[in-house]
């Protein structure tokens, strides 16, 4: 006997299916032009709830334009922008459950620390009782106790980006937009100021979207990365799938330093370099194609050249052109025939220590090599 489902259940499975379905940000087929130039071409893109997802690129290549859209300040010239399943049109900025922090802090000049945080809730007419209450709140979050009657000027960098931030989060958006919040900061204070922001938005839940230029920035904080070129989002993953096995060699060429090698796939996992030798790589290829062999410094060692390579291993040799000491690590340049390879080790005793001029053999793992067929 065929049991037909109630109304209830339907629905229920439809909230359930909903509810997998739904991102907090989605954007779909989205292209932005600006008359002639396309800054964002056919994007699209999932960020679930709760993520800490970054947009990655050179400036240039779209990824604030693509915030912008999110936030409302920008329409996309065609495709469709949507926040938890809920298309947003035309809306403008203030009807989207979002908040932006730029990296201008834009902060009130003549109000205090919680007088800038309470700004946007007095605007929307909040009541007294309610403002006090989600100021102190936030103050709290952002850890500002004992400076609410401090005013910009007297606030370091990282104070006044966390006063920035307190205003956003007062709101309580649905999705915080970040861009660049951290350029106008020196290094120490940008590196401290990165834990700071993933443990933020670990305890508060929402989620943010990131624009950053800055690799590091990105693989610190996010859960995952989208890295753009072009008007183009060319690889969406985790940092590690990012660093460890991009798609293109832009993507591995932009995140951290990578050597180049053009070679031809042989099959059976070789490959032939354009100076006729042969190196093991990680099988796939057809033989015949033309590859490039995407190579990390760190993945590689240099050992005296004369010393036999272990089996399996690949061992090129070359002259040390430059070498330069990082305390904890050294970083070698090593001539090869018509290409010049970087290889960084650790700087401990049991490390094989080179000079300028020596000849010397390149070793690497044939499993930590990366083909990319482009």
């Amino acid at each position: 006997m065929t049991t037909t489902p109630s109304p209830a259940s339907t629905a229920t499975k439809a909230s359930e299916a909903l509810a997998v379905s739904t991102a907090a940000v989605e954007l779909a087929e989205v292209v932005k032009r600006f008359e002639d130039v396309t800054a964002v071409e056919r994007l699209d893109l999932r960020v679930p709830d709760g993520e800490f997802f970054s947009l990655l690129g050179p400036s240039g290549c779209g990824k604030t334009t693509t915030l912008r859209m999110i936030a409302g300040l920008e329409i996309p010239t065609e495709g469709s922008v949507r926040i938890f399943g809920e298309e947003m049109g035309l809306r403008p900025p203030n009807r989207r459950p979002v908040n932006t922090v730029f990296q201008s802090y834009a902060l009130f000049p003549h109000m205090t620390v919680e007088q800038n945080i309470a700004f946007g809730l007095q605007m929307r007419r909040t009541a007294a009782d309610e403002t006090r209450r989600r100021v102190a709140e936030v103050i709290e979050l952002v850890r500002l106790g004992g400076m609410e009657r401090r005013k910009p000027q007297q606030l370091s960098g990282g104070q006044q980006q966390r006063v920035a931030l307190g205003r956003a989060l007062v709101n309580q958006p649905k999705v915080l937009l970040l861009d660049e919040p951290l350029g106008a900061l020196d290094l120490k204070l940008r590196q401290a100021m990165q834990l700071e922001l993933k443990e933020l938005q670990e305890r508060v839940g929402v989620t943010f979207v990131y624009v950053t230029h800055d690799q590091e920035e990105a693989l610190t904080m996010s859960d995952r990365i989208g890295v753009m070129d072009a008007g183009r989002l060319l690889q969406v993953g985790t940092p590690e799938e990012i660093y460890e096995h991009p798609r293109t060699r832009m993507v591995a060429d932009f995140i951290g330093q990578t050597n180049f090698l053009a070679a031809v796939a042989q099959g059976q996992g070789e490959a032939r370099l354009a100076d006729g030798r042969t190196v093991n790589v990680p099988p796939g290829s057809t033989s015949g194609v033309a590859i490039t062999l995407a190579l990390r410094p760190e993945k590689l060692s240099v050992v005296p050249a004369g010393e036999p390579s272990p089996s399996g291993a690949n061992q090129l040799v070359g002259v040390v052109e430059r070498r330069v000491y990082l305390g904890s690590s050294l970083t070698y340049e090593v001539a090869l025939e018509g290409v010049t390879l970087r290889v960084r080790q650790e700087n401990t005793p049991s490390v094989a220590q080179c000079r300028e001029g020596d000849r010397v053999g390149i070793r690497w793992d044939p499993a930590s090599t990366t083909v990319l067929e482009e």
